[in-house]
């Protein structure tokens, strides 16, 4: 008995450091495990920072051999050219604009003759009279007073019987306020019941200026001045009017307009800016300035 108890007690200790002997190989096992996904994830990461090491490195060497090229005399040299071919580019756009202007002027010039006067003067209904005469670029325009609403359309149809004009029309006949004079009724029944205006074409085309300028003190010219010559009545436009962009890329927005040296009202430039252009008809020389300010460059907004 003694003997079977002793050989259950071996056999119970050799169970014990089995089970023993298992469970650290297990856990090894696991430690191994953990070991090897350590020392995968520190390869990855090493590799990864290597990555962008080089890369960091070849950037920055890039940046420190531009720089190095940017200081040196050839590309100063080059700097400095460019800034003077661009000043000689102003100067050159400005004597472009300037030679253009003067064509135009040239070719517009023309003078009125007295012999325009008597045929205006002897086709006039009776109860017409001339208040105001003007002569600008080629158009007479005729301001006075009717007592007929119908006598301004005799005139016209008198002057284009004796062919005086190429295009003659009536720009404007309106009926005059009497109501808070204080005329007699003796001076009542003389006054004129109607003002009127008409513009007469003598020449068969006129020139037709328009300027692109920036909106400053100096009127620095964006482009040469674009002219046309259109035939009296025909009608012209200039589109894309609102916005300019410049060859380097800047853009610059309309500002204000001047036609014939007088500015747009606010309904014409309202007119203007909503359908992006402007038009009319030609019945005189017509010089158009279109004004701009800069609202941003090729490198970013104002």
């Amino acid at each position: 008995m003694a003997k079977n108890k002793k050989l259950e007690l071996v056999k119970r200790d050799m169970n014990f450091f089995s089970d023993f002997t298992a469970s650290s190989g297990q856990m090894g096992s696991y430690i191994s495990l953990a070991l090897l996904v350590i020392l995968g994830l520190l390869i990855v990461g090493s590799g990864i920072y290597a990555v962008v090491f080089l890369q960091t490195a070849t950037v920055r060497n890039n940046i420190n051999v531009l720089n190095a090229k940017m200081q040196g005399e050839s590309y100063q040299a080059d700097l400095a050219k460019f800034t003077e071919i661009n000043s000689s580019m102003a100067g050159l756009n400005q004597q472009y604009y300037d030679v253009s202007s003067l064509l135009s002027k040239v070719q517009g010039k023309d003078k009125v003759q007295s012999s325009y006067m008597d045929t205006i003067y002897s086709n006039i209904p009776k109860d017409i009279a001339i208040t105001k005469f003007a002569y600008t670029g080629g158009t007479i325009t005729l301001t006075g007073e009717a007592d007929s609403y119908y006598s301004p359309l005799d005139l016209i149809s008198n002057l284009s019987k004796a062919k005086l004009f190429t295009y003659v029309a009536i720009t404007n006949i309106s009926q005059v306020d009497v109501s808070t004079s204080e005329l007699t009724p003796a001076d009542l029944l003389l006054t004129k019941k109607y003002t009127f205006e008409i513009q007469g074409s003598l020449k068969s085309n006129y020139v037709v200026l328009i300027s692109r300028l920036i909106d400053s003190t100096t009127s620095e010219p964006l482009t040469a001045v674009k002219s046309q010559t259109l035939a009296a009545g025909e009608s012209f436009t200039e589109s894309g009017v609102n916005t300019y962009t410049s060859q380097d890329g800047s853009v610059y927005t309309l500002s204000r307009v001047l036609i014939d040296n007088v500015a747009v009202s606010e309904t014409t430039m309202a007119a203007i800016r909503q359908n992006d252009s402007i038009s009319g008809l030609v019945a005189s020389s017509v010089d158009i300035k279109l004004f701009y300010t800069l609202t941003s460059t090729s490198g970013g907004a104002q």
